[in-house]
């Protein structure tokens, strides 16, 4: 049976659903829905967060069908069908719908498996560095003393120096692969998620249900998993969603100044670095893998900003 709300209306007292008045007021008003209910009534209403996961989904799945969506293969070269436009402009053909470039490759089927590139070094990147500074931020939280000083001179050291130099320079004397990319970032981007996690922790040590924990035995590794890790996680997802952002930007930069992804593999700050000498004669080089790396940054942007706003817009500035 459908659940419902009397509302008087002109006098006589009649019967609503439920849905109709969470239009009318505030979801927060509504006394009598579980907090998992809120968030999805906020999400149904956040178009930014539904803009993002859209456009976040389409390019993973782009990513992981590139082997059979891809039109051509992206590193076969044809000198005699290089640098042909995109099918929207003048000598355009359906055949490469983006265009080829200088070396007569398919920009399509470029452009997908690049996708690859971009999101598995941001997605391995901002896990590995998650791992890391999660893990000391609530080491820092829970045992403070020493342990909390130390986090804190690591925490000032990784931040006065330049994380993209940095990569840049370990990168050049370590080799350049795309595990490397990975291990090198997400060694140097863990700062927010310890800042985050050792806050978060201080705040958690101080609650009753972790001096209840205590009271009945329970270790500090029983405190830290199961009392005080899961009431982190929607502040972490937050952090892990942005990180994923500035790591995808990060590997773009690394490619396109010749110190990250190497040819002929595809990535985006490649393409970008292998068209620039063409930008003027043929802009859609720079402009089309420019478009979708602008892309997909601000869709992560705006579903991460948008998971804040659903699971904690009371903490929303």
């Amino acid at each position: 049976m459908t659940t419902t709300a009397k509302s008087i209306i002109g006098g006589t007292e009649t019967s609503q659903p439920k849905a109709i008045l969470c239009e009318d007021k505030k979801v927060d008003e509504v006394l009598d829905l579980t907090p998992r209910q809120r968030m999805w009534i906020r999400a149904k209403k956040h178009r930014g967060l539904q803009f993002g996961a859209f456009v976040v989904l389409f390019m993973v799945l782009a990513a992981v069908l590139a082997p059979w969506l891809a039109p051509h293969d992206p590193f076969v070269q044809d000198l005699s069908q290089r640098l042909i436009p995109p099918v929207w402009t003048e000598g355009g053909s359906w055949s490469h719908i983006f265009g080829t470039d200088h070396l007569g490759r398919d920009y399509l089927s470029r452009l997908m498996y690049g996708a690859q590139v971009s999101l598995g070094v941001g997605f391995g990147a901002a896990a590995l560095g998650c791992v890391l500074g999660v893990t000391m931020g609530m080491l820092s939280g829970y045992y403070g003393g020493r342990i909390a000083h130390g986090t804190s001179f690591l925490l000032t050291c990784q931040l006065s120096l330049p994380n993209l130099l940095m990569a840049m320079s370990i990168v050049f004397f370590v080799g350049t692969s795309i595990p490397t990319l990975i291990i090198v970032l997400g060694c140097l981007h863990w700062t927010y998620f310890m800042a985050v996690s050792r806050t978060v922790t201080r705040q958690i040590v101080e609650m009753e249900y972790v001096s209840a924990a205590r009271s009945i035995g329970s270790s500090d590794r029983q405190i830290l998993l199961h009392e005080i890790l899961p009431n982190i996680v929607n502040q972490i997802i937050v952090v892990f969603s942005l990180e994923i952002a500035v790591l995808i930007i990060a590997e773009a930069s690394l490619s396109f100044l010749g110190v990250g992804v190497q040819p002929p593999t595809a990535s985006w700050g490649l393409m970008i670095a292998e068209g620039k000498s063409f930008m003027f004669f043929k802009p859609y080089l720079v402009i089309i893998p420019g478009a979708a790396l602008f892309l997909l940054v601000l869709a992560v942007n705006m579903f991460g900003d948008g998971i804040r706003d659903v699971t904690a817009p009371e903490h929303r500035n």
